[in-house]
Order: structure tokens, then C-alpha cells, then sequence
């Protein structure tokens, strides 16, 4: 039957989403990326789209009030498409910056470079029609071998690949920057530059241009004009600070001393590199503990990161890491939290851990629905993401009730920490496994014996009290203050 084209997209869309309420904000994205239109339109379409399928009683698509629209086909089960299947959702083709091949014994270009890598990604991710694939799972597809390289990236959503090789002459780099289309191995763009380790900031922003331009006809140039062209001033402190940003991914033991002591090197020959002081910052609230690290180190984390946002105001790493902070600060602050969430997701939309985190504060304040799109929107982007996704992904889970699979979520983590026991002992309560509850509460308090219910809500960065008392309930039926060993 005849269909309008914009009615089709919009029915497609809700096909490939089943069983997800999906907002109205995302739905007028995905069929009118960059245009204005008026709900009116949405209206419409919602309104032709039930026409053009007999769902004129609204049995498939239903309307949420002051929510959204879902889609539910009969006795369907709603569940997350794969990788290559969201991809297709995508209206902006997706590339996968991959680390450059670097002479290995070359210790300086090997972190230079791999510092550029992660810039180009960033500056990249300013650019609105361009989604990048997270730099944790380009690293990861790189050690894929050549011969499967592209047939990875192609499962992973990455419509293109970039990869780059260098060579070093005295005091100067030569690279080689290749754009590869993942289905064909159509080589789209190639470019070399020769240029002097000081000119590393201006080769990054260089690159990421005409990797965009290669990529889209019409790049929104003004967005690049708001990139700043390296996160230092001064390479030594850029090698600090890239080493230290590389320790606090390593997740390895004292490895978070390290990176913090590289991080006061880099201060210490560039006093202003925004982005220094706010790693700095997460540095001391990781090693304090996270939520529980003691509040004088978070407030002092939260002024070193305001001081990074007036360095770099347009940085979005800062904003996202002053939200962190004021997040552990607690629930008093989660309304400046949320606006440093928001401006970070503003100067950086396709950053992943901006998404995933952004998506975990959500549901910790009551839209587990909204938290769980942009968690599922970040593992998309960086599909071997840490495990720290699965982790927050639980949050979203468990404040929508759906405890079976915060438990799945939560059992892909290969190391738990007592407060994570806690959180799987209370799913399997809820769920009405109380022997597995109990076999959780064991282990969890074998790991922190001084760790009690009490101890667990004092800390609990949930917002509402209904939440709360549920993670209370499951607690309290796992035995949790009871299973010392």
C-alpha cells in the first residue's frame, strides 16, 4: 500500500526497537536527523504508520503517556538486535580510528601516536554526522590479524576503518593515513604528512578533518573550530598525561598511584592543561574510593575539576569528570551533576563512556528506561567496552524491575567487589532465588565482613526511596547482615 517515505522510516525504526519505549526526542532524531520539525509531524507519522498496519485500536504501537511510544508486536519478546543489526539504525556511517603501526622498540612515538589515535577519535566525535567507534574496542579490534580485521569491523558496526603507519627520521615523523571502506576494501582516502614532534597537536586535528571530510560531503565545520588542538601545550607534559590517562585504563594493581603521579608531571611543566588537572582529579577520587572515598578528597577532586572546566571550558572529559565527582558527593549535588552530564554529552555526543555514564546517573535518579537507551547507545559505540558497562547497566536494570537480567549483566564481570556481591544478592532476593541470594550475601560479606544493609543504603547513590527500600527488601531476604562467614 502507498506509505510516505518519512512514515516508513519512522515504522522501520520501531520495528527494529521492540518492546523499547522509545522517546520522542530519539524518534524525531532518527527520522529527521538535523532537521527542526514539531511533535505535530511525529504525530502525524505515529498516526500513518498505525493506519498503513491495521493498528487502528493501537495494540502494536502504544502510546506512554509523557513518555514516548512502544512498539510490541504480538507475543513478541522484546530483546537488544546485535551489533550489525542496530548499526542499520544509524543514518551517519560509523569509523574505527585504529591504533598506528609504530615501531615498537620506539617507546615515545609509540605513546605519542597512540595519544593521536585517541585526539582524532575525540575530534571526530564533535562531529554530529560521523559516529566513531569507541577507542577501547578499536584498540581491541586492531589485534585482530590483517585477515579478519575488516570482516570484525564490519560486525561491529564500523563502516570504515582508518589506519595509519609511521616512520621516524631524526627529530621528525612521517605518517600515513589510509580510510578503507570495511565492505568493499575500497580505499576512500590516503594521505602522508611529515612533520616535527612539536607539530603532533596540529597533525591530530589535521587528520580528523579530512578523515570527516572524506567520510560526509557536508562536515559541520564549525563544530572542528571548536576542538582545541591538543590537550597540552607542551609535549613532555602530553606524554605524562597520555601515560597516566593509559595506567587508569590498565586497571592493574597501584597502577592508579602511577597515572596520578604522571599526572602532577604533566601539571608541573604545563600548569594549564585543563585536561591534566581533571585526570588528576579522577585519579584521587578513584584511589579514594570512588563514592566512598572521604569527603574532604572529593571536595578537593571537585575544585581541581572546576579549575580544569575554566582551562577548557569546551573539553567534555572535564565536564564529564566534574558530574562524576559531584555525583560521589552525593545526592545534594545531582543537580550540577546533571548539568555537567548534559554540557559533556553536548560538546561530545558520540563519546561512549560519556553515554554510559550519563545513562547510569539517569536510572540512579528514577528513568531506568532513558539510562538504559544510553547505556545500550555507549555499547554500541564501544561493543568490548570495560567492565565497568556491565556494572552500571545493573543500576538501570534493577531500578526497572528487571532482575533476571541485572543478574546476567552483572555475572559478565570476571572480579566482584563486595558492594557488586551485594547488588547481585538483592536481584536474585527480588527474583525469588533465595538460595542463590544467600550463596551471594556469603561471598560478598567473605570479601568485606564490615560491609552491612546499613552501610549499603548510607552509600547507595539511588534517588528515589522506593528504590531504595527494594535494595533494602532484597538485602534484608538474602540474609545479608547474617551470612558472615
Amino acid at each position: 500500500m502507498p506509505i510516505r517515505p518519512k512514515t516508513f522510516e519512522l515504522l522501520a525504526f520501531l520495528t527494529r526497537n521492540p518492546g523499547r519505549v522509545l522517546t520522542k526526542d530519539e524518534l524525531l532524531e532518527a527520522v529527521w536527523p538535523g532537521i527542526v520539525v514539531s511533535e505535530d509531524s511525529l504525530t502525524q507519522s505515529i498516526r500513518d504508520a498505525r493506519k498503513s498496519i491495521g493498528d487502528e485500536a493501537q495494540a502494536l504501537i502504544r502510546t506512554v503517556p509523557r513518555r514516548g511510544y512502544l512498539f510490541q508486536p504480538p507475543d513478541s519478546r522484546a530483546a537488544s538486535p546485535p551489533v550489525a543489526e542496530a548499526a542499520t539504525a544509524r543514518a551517519e556511517p560509523m569509523v574505527a580510528v585504529l591504533p598506528f603501526h609504530v615501531d615498537p622498540a620506539d617507546a615515545t612515538a609509540k605513546a605519542l601516536f597512540d595519544g593521536a589515535v585517541e585526539e582524532i577519535t575525540n575530534a571526530l566525535s564533535y562531529f554530529k554526522t560521523v559516529a566513531v567507534l569507541a577507542r577501547h574496542s578499536a584498540f581491541a579490534l586492531a589485534e585482530h590479524s590483517n585477515e579478519d580485521v575488516r570482516a570484525t569491523a564490519e560486525r561491529l558496526g564500523a563502516d570504515y576503518i582508518a589506519e595509519g603507519s609511521v616512520e621516524a627520521a631524526g627529530g621528525d615523523y612521517s605518517a600515513r593515513v589510509v580510510l578503507t571502506e570495511t565492505a568493499s576494501g575500497r580505499r576512500v582516502w590516503a594521505q602522508g604528512f611529515t612533520f616535527a614532534r612539536d607539530d603532533i597537536f596540529a597533525f591530530q586535528k589535521t587528520a580528523a578533518q579530512r578523515i570527516a571530510t572524506a567520510l560526509v560531503a557536508n562536515i559541520e565545520s564549525a563544530a572542528m573550530r571548536r576542538v582545541q588542538p591538543a590537550p597540552a601545550a607542551n609535549v613532555e607534559a602530553y606524554l605524562h598525561l597520555l601515560r597516566g590517562m593509559a595506567l587508569l585504563r590498565s586497571y592493574g594493581e597501584s597502577v592508579n598511584q602511577e597515572a596520578r603521579a604522571h599526572f602532577r608531571k604533566a601539571l608541573e611543566r604545563d600548569p594549564d592543561s585543563g585536561l591534566a588537572h581533571a585526570y588528576l582529579a579522577l585519579a584521587d577520587v578513584i584511589i579514594g574510593g570512588y563514592a566512598g572515598a572521604p569527603r574532604a578528597v572529593l571536595e578537593q577532586a571537585r575544585d581541581r575539576a572546576l579549575h580544569a572546566i575554566a582551562l577548557s571550558p569546551d573539553e567534555a572529559r572535564c565536564h564529564r569528570i566534574l558530574a562524576l565527582t559531584l555525583l560521589y558527593l552525593g545526592r545534594d549535588e545531582y543537580d550540577a551533576a546533571e548539568k555537567h552530564f548534559v554540557r559533556a554529552l553536548e560538546l561530545n555526543p558520540y563519546d561512549a563512556d560519556t553515554l554510559a555514564q550519563i545513562g547510569h546517573f539517569r536510572a540512579l535518579r528514577g528513568d531506568g528506561e532513558a539510562g538504559l537507551v544510553l547505556l545500550d547507545k555507549a555499547i554500541q559505540l564501544n561493543p568490548m567496552h570495560p567492565g565497568w558497562y556491565y556494572a552500571d547497566r545493573t543500576a538501570a536494570l534493577f531500578v526497572l524491575g528487571r532482575y533476571r537480567e541485572a543478574v546476567a549483566s552483572l555475572s559478565c564481570l570476571p572480579r566482584r567487589s563486595g558492594w557488586q556481591w551485594a547488588w547481585l544478592a538483592a536481584c536474585h532476593a527480588l527474583e525469588g532465588d533465595t538460595e542463590k541470594a544467600r550463596d551471594c550475601a556469603r561471598q560478598g560479606r567473605a570479601l568485606e565482613p564490615g560491609l552491612t544493609v546499613a552501610d549499603i543504603l548510607a552509600g547507595l547513590r539511588i534517588e528515589r526511596a522506593e528504590d531504595r527500600e527494594r535494595m533494602r527488601l532484597g538485602l534484608q531476604r538474602a540474609g545479608w547482615d547474617d551470612a558472615l562467614p
